[in-house]
């Protein structure tokens, strides 16, 4: 298959034409049976379509082909499958393997932990989150290898970056954990105080570095998910009070499109953007500031509930001392990252820290959204838009340069 199939294949997937572009990825495969990205893509494109099962095999398939090609784990660590699913056993067989023949890999570990925590075999998933993270931590930091981790000596993290989705919460953690006194968690979104809070706080903390006396150190997650989870603030509260909470909000609208296009690319949403939010509209509809507060109410609505976010950050300020916050606005850290960088830093207590080059993380080229849709978008949003930039500044959080507004 040549570049320019591959190019076409790729073009038909984002616009949609998903069958096509699926038979010249198939044809992709024929021709380069032993090609683990030929897989990666087939796998992606199935997922898209709502081929799961096939997908998780395809993936499985290039990690076969080369364990440590790090494309294919990550469909694999976010595939939406069940807790009884019988492909859970043969990933983990998989995972098992690329651990014997790779014993110093973490992605092997976390995605292995994250598998065997579904099936409820915690204390084992406890140990491969610890295995992996000191694995990734000596990789990153070589001055480290030379201390003794204690397994022994949990510890928690000092910042979550708590909010909202789509907003450049991986880039904004990147660069963070790039930062030589901050040490990255074993992966990025744990979503304890979400999704996996019965699995106990020390299933959490075993996702961090441990304690050492040799190296003063930060360490934190990101869980963007967190902000408008109806019990996420009350739980994360209640176990670690002191915690440095980071929110960084982009333009309602372009947030909720890039979300709608990242569960397009999961397979999990099939409606057009049109259908998509004019459900939610009507969902929302006669909506009271009363009622948007209770989260408990929007838990099927991924685009405009998740950016109306004055209502999910009140809760949490009524919850958290203001001065446990730091919120950004991702087009002022897209467009300056060092100077947002330095305000987290200084948030965190540590020296500033600059990179010498901003990648952009976990990005997409997807279609622009319908001009009618995006025009009743901005509509919808510019009075929660005002109501968001006045509570901001009446507790001296605003946004400088607000450029919604």
């Amino acid at each position: 298959m040549s570049f320019d199939d591959c190019t076409l294949a790729d073009s038909l997937k984002q616009e949609g034409k998903l069958e096509e572009a699926i038979a010249l990825y198939e044809t992709a495969v024929k021709l380069n049976p032993k090609s683990p990205l030929a897989y990666h893509n087939l796998g992606k494109a199935l997922q898209q379509n709502g081929q799961l099962e096939k997908a998780v095999a395809c993936q499985q398939q290039a990690i076969i082909l080369q364990p440590n090609f790090t494309p294919a784990y990550f469909p694999l660590l976010y595939a939406p499958l069940p807790k009884n699913s019988p492909l859970i056993d043969d990933i983990i067989a998989v995972y098992r393997q690329v651990i014997e023949n790779l014993p110093n890999f973490p992605l092997a570990y976390i995605n292995l932990a994250v598998a065997l925590s579904k099936q409820g075999k915690i204390q084992e998933s406890i140990a491969l989150f610890q295995t992996a993270v000191r694995l990734q931590t000596v990789a990153s930091r070589p001055e480290l290898s030379k201390i003794e981790w204690n397994s022994q000596k949990l510890r928690s993290p000092d910042f979550t970056i708590i909010g909202s989705p789509r907003c450049g919460t991986t880039s904004l953690y990147k660069y963070i954990t790039s930062h030589p006194q901050i040490l990255a968690a074993a992966h990025k979104e744990i979503c304890f105080f979400s999704e996996h809070f019965n699995k106990g706080l020390a299933w959490y903390q075993a996702h961090f570095p441990p304690e050492t006396e040799a190296h003063d150190f930060l360490t934190g997650e990101a869980t963007p998910t967190y902000l408008t989870h109806p019990l996420a603030a009350e739980r994360l509260y209640g176990c670690l009070p002191k915690m440095k909470l980071i929110v960084i909000f982009r333009h309602p609208g372009d947030r909720a499109f890039s979300h709608y296009q990242m569960l397009v690319r999961r397979g999990t949403e099939s409606r057009s953007f049109e259908s998509a939010i004019e459900a939610e509209l009507q969902l929302l509809h006669g909506a009271t500031e009363t009622s948007l507060a209770d989260r408990n109410n929007w838990k099927d609505c991924h685009y405009i509930y998740k950016s109306l976010y004055f209502y999910s950050l009140k809760q949490w300020l009524n919850i958290f001392p203001k001065d446990q916050f730091l919120i950004l606005q991702s087009e002022n850290f897209y467009a300056n990252p060092a100077i947002s960088l330095q305000q987290v830093f200084e948030f965190l207590g540590v020296p500033d820290f600059q990179l010498n080059h901003y990648q952009k993380y976990n990005g997409a080229n997807y279609q622009p959204g319908n001009q009618v849709a995006n025009q009743r978008l901005r509509e919808y949003f510019q009075p929660h838009n005002q109501k968001l930039d006045e509570y901001l500044n009446s507790v001296g959080a605003g946004f400088t340069n607000n450029k919604w507004l």
